[in-house]
């Protein structure tokens, strides 16, 4: 029986020779049509020049007219990009650092160009294969060996500090204990991808830029030790307050916000606050219950209109950065209840009054009416048409150190001078300028309502 694969090696000279001729086929009918970065390009190139062996290219052979024809079944991207640098459509850059900087095929030393069509690659040639054989040998090479991700090739197109410190940063105990990743995801290096992708947001602003991790990785190549070292410190503290509110008695891998959506907003959640000089107070109890509350109520499905909204931006172009700036102010608001020790800031105000609405008339029992002396019933005795906007109040009690969900209390607005509140919020909304019971208007306050 003939054997039906040979192995053999051909230079570059030669592929270009087969395309010029018409002799090779790169995109059979089962090819993916995928297309290599720039990034991928460029080292592909890089390691040509300095004679690194690549991995084997299969073809298919067959006879036609006296003439040998070529067809691709692995390989296409690497020959393609040999072809397009051949042809000068493209030039050495970034990540590329050698002596060749700049130029393109045509630039390079005389030498140099005959070397790197001296190059020679592995082919596994077949011939005679019919096409369902041709088809399962694709599948096969492309379902069992398992092609590197690109966080994997990012370690060989990019080293330098960014890819290290995003490496020394997905080792942080803390991200462990949080529940974010998986062994599988360790193994696959999906973890310093994810880290990579919170460092960059961190340097750059949040984006939906899919190619935000490889400019990174180019431009801070390079880091000056001190400025890299601020950065890494702001994560770590950034981590450690996450850490804090997420402890023991509160695991994060028992709640939703080890989502990676989830935790990406809450990040830059934190970050804000933190960047912005606030701190985390000693009693997290009322944030814990708010977290607690919200986990148990967000759901694409929830009759809670903004959880609901919440919910859908997690799943719904949830790397857009306009549903990660969404995600981000709401967890911001929330956790400036602690943070801040204050209810003050107006965009906290209107999204922590909405939420409590739109919780109240989903459930109807979720806050209280305690010091509200016509609040009686509050969990139900009133009719719809009684428990208009206009006729409430949210309020804190006097004393309050934290403005949570879960420490606010409800009264109807005609019992406004009545409550004891150490901050009121109108009807859950705030409509326009809103006197609170002190005589301040909002904003006008001396810190302490």
């Amino acid at each position: 029986m003939a054997k039906k694969w040979q192995s053999s090696p051909h230079t570059i000279a030669d592929i270009r020779e087969w395309n010029n001729n018409g002799t090779l086929l790169l995109q059979p009918d089962y090819q993916r049509r995928e297309v290599w970065g720039d990034a991928a390009r460029v080292m592909l190139i890089d390691s040509i020049l300095n004679d690194i062996p690549m991995p084997k290219i299969f073809v298919s052979k067959a006879i036609k007219d006296m003439r040998t024809y070529r067809s691709v079944i692995d390989g296409q991207q690497r020959i393609t990009t040999i072809l397009t640098f051949l042809n000068d459509d493209f030039e050495l850059k970034g990540p590329y650092s050698g002596p060749y900087d700049g130029k393109k095929f045509s630039e390079l030393p005389e030498e140099v160009r005959d070397e790197f069509l001296l190059y020679s690659i592995d082919f596994n040639e077949a011939s005679g294969l019919p096409p369902e054989e041709l088809r399962e040998v694709y599948s096969r090479v492309n379902k069992y060996l398992v092609p590197l991700n690109r966080q994997e090739l990012r370690k060989a197109d990019f080293p330098g500090e960014f890819l290290k410190i995003s490496e020394g940063l997905a080792s942080l105990d803390a991200l462990d204990d949080m529940g974010l990743f998986n062994a599988t995801a360790r193994r696959r290096s999906l973890d310093v991808e994810y880290v990579s992708e919170l460092l960059a947001a961190q340097l750059r602003g949040i984006s939906d830029k899919k190619d935000a991790i490889d400019e990174c990785c180019r431009d801070y190549a390079a880091w000056p030790v001190a400025e890299s070292a601020a950065t890494c410190a702001e994560f770590e503290k950034v981590i450690a307050d996450i850490a804090e509110i997420f402890d023991s008695t509160y695991p994060m891998k028992k709640t939703r916000w080890k989502q990676k959506a989830d935790f990406y907003s809450f990040f830059f959640a934190v970050l804000e606050l933190k960047r912005s000089g606030l701190a985390l107070p000693a009693d997290l109890s009322f944030l814990r219950k708010d977290l607690t509350l919200l986990d148990n109520l967000i759901a694409p499905t929830s009759e809670v209109p903004i959880l609901s909204k919440y919910a859908v931006y997690c799943v719904s172009q949830a790397n857009s950065a306009s549903s990660r700036s969404w995600r981000m102010a709401f967890i911001r608001a929330i956790l400036r209840g602690s943070y801040a020790g204050s209810i003050d800031d107006k965009e906290q105000r209107d999204i922590v009054s909405e939420t409590a609405r739109d919780i109240w008339f989903a459930l109807n029992s979720s806050f209280n009416g305690d010091g509200c002396s016509s609040a009686e019933g509050f969990d139900g005795g009133y009719d719809e048409g009684e428990m208009n906007l206009g006729r409430l109040i949210l309020y804190w009690p006097a004393g309050s150190s934290v403005f949570q969900l879960s420490n606010a209390k409800w009264a109807h607005s005609m019992c406004k001078d009545d409550v004891d509140a150490a901050a009121i919020i109108e009807g859950a909304e705030i409509p326009g300028v809103v006197e609170d019971d002190y005589g301040h208007e909002d904003g006008d306050s001396d810190g302490d309502h």
